[in-house]
């Protein structure tokens, strides 16, 4: 293999031919293997004759082949010979003028360092070192920029001895990287102070040096307050940080930059605090000083910018919330002196005309909307009603400034209480609404009610502010005044689920409703539903108090739900919407016509938006839940969509999947026959198991309603492939995975055709080995006996054939195998708790007696006592003193297996016919066991009289007050 090949495929690789570009990344993937093939890339990268970009192909399939072949223990690794040609060639690299690829050489140095350094490349520390003393720029830049990926790798290495080796690598380099940085940053500010052009190359070098010292502090020193030379970096960098913002101000050209290396100042606090808080306690006070100087007084104007105040609030917001700061109620039971220190500096501190000036400052400068915003309401008013959510309040403005405000607040209540509700009183009657700086200021001040209403709890009477002032100021329609109606229908949610009294909940819908309305602005309709859910997503919520409303609160959100164009709005009022159903429930019958017609057009137009369509599935579960047996009318729609969403071969059912199955199941559960929509379904079930156990519950309760709704078609159609997936994942499954197996099966025994103990065999099978082992925990072991219970009853012989296919498994006899079975049925029926299945159990006991078998009557004496303890579990006098079968259809305590008495889904009808035919609850107990007692007499003569004289005298006169024996 020629250098030559190589560069023509690296030349290719550049070009704008697609086939040149396939052909050359396939060639260059075959050679990526071959000894010397990145020597010759080596070569390429290192030639500055070379055009650029080819030199850039050539580094980055170095870095990706060092990725993946430099590890002694890879498969093709790079022999040693060429890694030490290659270790010395990057050593030579410090001069490379491409920054681009420069920085490709910088990841590819730390990758071979975490591997390597320091046993067998103890060359790289001392030429790096050697490379920042350089008097030439770009030599001093390239060495930067290596060492500081370079400690980055070694950084995220783990193990306890890369650990300490990097601590003391730390230890020893710190002072002189923190030399270097300080001589850098001087440099720096003179030539910021001179007005100088070419000051960017060192900035470029300070900050470098700044993300190494970082790194170093924070992850390199075990405890860095004991490192006086770091601790006297970090107070320095409060001063220096306020330089560099006088220095942005006559610096427009480089303003980005300087901004950066600003914030790099902040991260290194925010750091420090994050990770050895007690190390940043003797810069609490410095901290809060720079923090509340520059962002709370009059000092930091012109000189900020909203990345600083960001960095600036959360380092504020960590301080407060930093649990190593604060000491128990008993002051004594601190561990740590620390603790007590910080305590002492943050009371010190936060005095009350201190937090007072910052809350207000916080209200009246940082809560309110700036232009911006409201430019961003006209031109985009989607875009505004987003709302940032999780950790946004760490890098985005206006979640920040209401994180910080509420942490202040909430440490500071009872100062802040009352300069808040004097904020509320001043403004709560209506403002000219073209007075918009009095607008804007009211809807701060209502922004942070609503925000610290759990610490207002007890300080505003929320129910007259709504039925006084809030309610008056929704119902003024000026433009200026959207703003004010925006945050009131958001205050109304804040405050809904904290203090409002139940008998005025129908009062805020009154409020909210005419803010849903076509002539009322659209963020304004938005935030009106956002408040509509929270209201209803409340513990006390009555559908009886909003049943008023209903139409008009559907018709409202299905006109918004149309109007509005973007993805995001439509999933969130989709999901308001969703939620409302699934709320009112049955109720929603009347009303929903016109969403039935729009949703599968709002499917169509989503096909490229999976989120929005996860959102439709979700919404039509609760209407199909809400329609009952109506749905039906809907599928033809939801039959196409149930293909997609269980469609393995679609990259979209990795969205779709878990929510269509669930509305899969809910489709089953309300139709009342099997219609073809439904059982073109069918065959989707076999792959879906096989696919693994993630959504296992659903598709065996999908089974299940199959199973009732058509048990013959299903046995003929996927019933043995259905067996043969269960039989294949049972002994992975854990114990809920195995029960959900189990219940499918006795379904299946009880309401499927009469080959389906045939077909279900190999489940049989794993039943009758799990109960002859006995070894499973007893909820297990009852459902196993429950099943065993069933085939017998069922067919004899079908559970003699069964016991010797087992036998014939396990290399034993049919008559051991039957015997060990009953044995462990008679030890262990004593665990199975719920009555239906002890019935059961006794039933099958009692059916055995007539068998005339050995392996029986062996044990006949531990099969009545059994059958002795059942009677007297299911036996119950009625109200006339009658014994009588309590289990039994028609008696007052017989449980069914249903549901909600009041209203059935057609599933749930089918269970109550399966459970009205069980022989739970068609067979009296006493009478069968008397038959079959009376058959066994018959059939043994004076044998039976002799095992009757042989019963012990208790169960023997248990038995008598149920049966003649």
């Amino acid at each position: 293999m020629a250098g030559e090949l190589v560069l023509a495929s690296l030349r290719d690789a550049c070009s704008q031919n697609p086939i040149s570009i396939k052909q050359a990344e396939d060639q260059l993937k075959r050679w990526e293997v071959e000894v010397g093939f990145y020597t010759i890339l080596m070569n390429a990268f290192t030639d500055y004759n070379l055009d650029a970009s080819i030199r850039w192909q050539a580094v980055v399939y170095f870095k990706n082949g060092v990725e993946k072949y430099w590890r002694k223990t890879a498969p093709n690794a790079i022999s040693e010979e060429e890694k030490k040609g290659l270790k010395a060639g990057l050593l030579r690299t410090f001069s490379e003028p491409e920054n681009k690829i420069a920085i490709q050489l910088a990841v590819s140095i730390a990758k071979i360092a975490r591997l390597d350094v320091p046993r067998e490349w103890p060359e790289l520390l001392p030429a790096l070192s050697e490379a920042v003393q350089s008097q030439e720029d770009n030599i001093q830049h390239r060495g930067l920029l290596f060492l500081h990926h370079t400690i980055k790798a070694l950084a995220s290495k783990r193990l306890g001895g890369d650990r300490r080796a990097f601590n003391e690598l730390s230890t020893n380099i710190i002072g002189y990287i923190l030399n270097l940085w300080y001589g850098l940053h001087q440099n720096l500010l003179s030539l910021l102070q001179s007005g100088q052009k070419d000051s960017l190359i060192t900035l470029e070098k300070s900050i470098l040096s700044l993300k190494i010292l970082r790194r170093l502090l924070v992850q390199g020193l075990k405890r860095p307050h004991e490192n006086s030379e770091a601790m006297l970096f970090v107070d320095r960098l409060f001063m220096e940080a306020k330089n560099l913002l006088q220095a942005r101000k006559s610096m427009p050209q480089i303003r980005e930059q300087l901004e950066k290396y600003i914030v790099l100042h902040q991260k290194v606090w925010s750091d420090l605090l994050e990770h050895h808080p007690y190390s940043f306690v003797s810069h609490i006070r410095p901290a809060l000083t720079f923090i509340c100087s520059l962002c709370f007084t009059d000092e930091g104007n012109g000189l900020l910018f909203q990345k600083f105040i960001i960095f600036c609030f959360n380092l504020l917001k960590g301080i407060l919330v930093c649990l190593e700061y604060k000491p128990p109620k008993n002051i004594q039971d601190t561990k740590d002196e620390a603790t007590i220190e910080a305590y002492k500096i943050k009371s010190q501190f936060f005095q009350q005309d201190t937090v007072t000036e910052i809350c207000r400052r916080l209200i009246t400068e940082y809560l309110l909307m700036t232009k911006e915003d409201l430019e961003l309401w006209d031109e985009d008013p989607e875009g505004f009603a987003f709302e940032e959510t999780g950790d946004s309040w760490k890098y985005c403005w206006r979640p920040c400034c209401e994180a910080v405000f509420v942490t202040v607040f909430h440490e500071y209540r009872e100062t802040l209480a009352p300069l808040l509700v004097n904020l509320i009183r001043s403004s709560a009657a209506p403002i000219e609404p073209s007075n918009l700086t009095a607008i804007l200021q009211k809807d701060a001040i209502y922004a942070a009610v609503g925000h610290a209403a759990f610490d207002l709890y007890d300080e505003i009477d929320f129910d007259s502010w709504l039925t006084s002032s809030l309610g008056q100021e929704l119902e003024l329609k000026d433009s200026n005044y959207r703003i004010v109606r925006r945050r009131v229908c958001w205050l109304l949610g804040q405050w809904s689920g904290v203090k409002l009294s139940p008998g005025l909940r129908p009062r805020l819908y009154q409020l909210l409703l005419p803010l849903l309305t076509e002539d009322e602005d659209l963020v304004v309709r938005l935030a009106a539903c956002k408040a509509l859910k929270v209201v209803i997503d409340d513990f006390e919520f009555s559908i009886e108090e909003l049943e008023p409303f209903l139409t008009q609160v559907f018709s409202l959100l299905f006109n918004l739900l149309k109007e509005v164009n973007e993805c995001d709005t439509k999933l969130n009022v989709l999901n308001v919407l969703s939620y409302f159903i699934e709320r009112v429930g049955v109720a929603i019958r009347p009303v929903c016509s016109a969403l039935l017609h729009y949703l599968p057009i709002l499917w169509e137009e989503s096909a490229e938006h999976d989120m929005l369509r996860c959102a439709i599935l979700t919404t039509l579960v609760f209407i199909v839940q809400g329609l009952g047996t109506v749905s039906e009318g809907l599928l033809p729609f939801l039959g196409p969509v149930l293909e997609l969403a269980t469609d393995l071969t679609q990259k979209s059912h990795i969205y779709l999947l878990e929510d269509g199955l669930e509305l899969w199941l809910t489709v089953l559960h309300n139709t009342a026959k099997p219609y073809d929509a439904l059982l073109k379904l069918l065959p989707r079930i076999p792959p879906l198991l096989e696919s693994g156990s993630e959504n296992l519950r659903t598709i065996v309760y999908i089974m299940q309603a199959y199973v009732l709704l058509c048990p013959v078609h299903v046995m003929e159609t996927i019933g043995p492939m259905v067996v043969s997936e269960c039989a294949k994942m049972y002994a992975d499954l854990v114990d809920d995975g195995r029960l959900m197996i189990l219940r499918l099966v006795e379904m299946w025994i009880r309401s499927g055709p009469s080959n389906t103990p045939q077909v279900l065999e190999p489940l049989l099978l794993t039943v009758m080995e799990a109960v002859h082992t006995g070894s499973d925990y007893p909820v297990l072991m009852s459902l196993h006996l429950s099943i065993l219970s069933r085939l017998i009853l069922a067919s004899h012989t079908l559970f003699s054939q069964l016991c010797l296919r087992a036998a014939s498994t396990i290399n034993s006899t049919h008559n051991d195998v039957a015997g060990k079975v009953l044995d462990v049925w008679l030890d262990k029926m004593a665990c199975v708790t719920a009555p239906e299945r002890r019935k059961l159990l006794a039933l099958a006991l009692a059916s055995l007696l007539t068998t005339e078998s050995p392996v029986v009557l062996s044990r006949v004496y531990m099969v009545f006592l059994n059958i002795a303890e059942a009677l007297n579990d299911v036996t119950r006098p009625d109200e006339n003193g009658v014994f009588v079968d309590s289990l039994m259809a028609g008696q007052g305590d017989a449980v069914l297996d249903t549901d909600d008495i009041d209203y059935e889904t057609e599933h749930d009808s089918r269970k109550r016919h399966v459970a009205m035919e069980d022989p739970v609850h068609t067979v009296v107990l006493k009478d069968y066991v008397q038959s079959q007692i009376t058959g066994m007499s018959q059939q043994l003569g004076e044998n039976y009289k002799e095992i009757i004289m042989n019963v012990d005298v208790e169960t023997r006169d248990n038995l008598q007050e149920f049966v003649n024996l």
